[in-house]
C-alpha cells in the first residue's frame, strides 16, 4: 500500500523558501478534494482505503494559525505539525545563519491548543531543533525525551510521532528515535509505502512545487 505523505513548512505570502503561498496552498487541496483525498494520522492507516494521505507541516509557524489552519477547516482536511518544544512562541532561530529565510513567528501554547481545538495534532521536531547527527548520547536522548514529555505536558496527551530536524540522522539517532516514539518521517522524497519503508524513515513529498497526479501516485 502506498500513501502520499505531503510536507509543508510555513503557508504564508512573503517570498521565502520556506513558505508556500496561500493560494497555491488552497489550490493543492481543492486538487486533494477533487480526486477524493481524505486525510488520515499514522494511526489510521487503513490497508482496505484507497486515497489516503498524511498532511504536515514541519517547525510550526504561527501562519499556520492565520493561513493555512481556515483552508484545512473549509476543504475538511486534518494535519500534523512538528513542534520545536523550547522554541513554542519564539522564532525560527536555527535559520539565522541563513540569509534567504526570514524571521518568522512560531506558535505560542495558545496557538497549539487552538490548532488541536480545530481537529488538528502535533508531534515533536526535537527540543532546540539541532542536527542530531553532531550529538553524543545523552544530548541526543535529551533533545528526544525533553521534547516528547515537554509536549505532551502541554497537550495532554503522549506524543508518538518525530520529525527529524534537517532531515538528518543515522543509526545512533533512529535507534534512540524508535525507543522514544512510534514513528518518524524524513525528508526523503518518496511516497510511503507501508511494506517496504520503515515506520521510522517514513519518506514525504515536497509540495513547495506544483502539485499533480504523478505526484500521489
Amino acid at each position: 500500500m502506498i500513501i502520499p505523505i505531503l510536507s509543508y513548512h510555513s503557508i504564508d505570502n512573503k517570498i521565502c523558501p520556506l513558505s508556500l503561498n496561500t493560494k497555491e496552498f488552497e489550490k493543492q487541496l481543492i486538487f486533494l478534494k477533487k480526486n477524493n483525498y481524505k486525510s488520515i494520522y499514522f494511526n489510521e492507516i487503513d490497508s482496505m482505503q484507497v486515497n489516503q494521505c498524511v498532511i504536515t507541516f514541519d517547525d510550526g509557524y504561527k501562519d499556520l494559525i492565520i493561513n493555512a489552519l481556515p483552508l484545512l477547516k473549509k476543504y475538511n482536511f486534518k494535519a500534523i505539525c512538528y513542534i520545536v518544544a523550547n522554541n513554542i512562541g519564539k522564532t525560527n532561530t536555527w535559520d539565522s545563519k541563513n540569509n534567504l529565510i526570514l524571521k518568522k513567528d512560531l506558535m505560542s501554547i495558545l496557538d497549539i491548543q487552538e490548532w488541536l481545538k480545530n481537529g488538528m495534532s502535533i508531534g515533536s521536531h526535537s527540543f532546540n531543533h539541532l542536527d542530531l547527527t553532531s550529538l553524543n548520547k545523552e544530548d541526543l536522548k535529551f533533545q528526544l525525551s525533553k521534547s516528547k514529555f515537554f509536549l505532551e505536558d502541554i497537550i495532554g496527551k503522549k506524543i508518538k510521532s518525530f520529525c527529524y530536524p534537517y532531515g538528518k540522522y543515522n543509526n545512533n539517532v533512529i535507534k534512540e528515535v524508535e525507543y522514544e516514539y512510534s514513528n518518524a518521517v524524513t525528508t526523503n522524497r518518496s511516497r510511503y509505502n507501508i511494506k517496504k519503508h520503515s515506520k521510522f524513515l517514513i519518506p514525504r513529498i515536497d509540495m513547495g512545487k506544483k502539485l499533480s497526479l504523478f505526484k500521489l501516485y
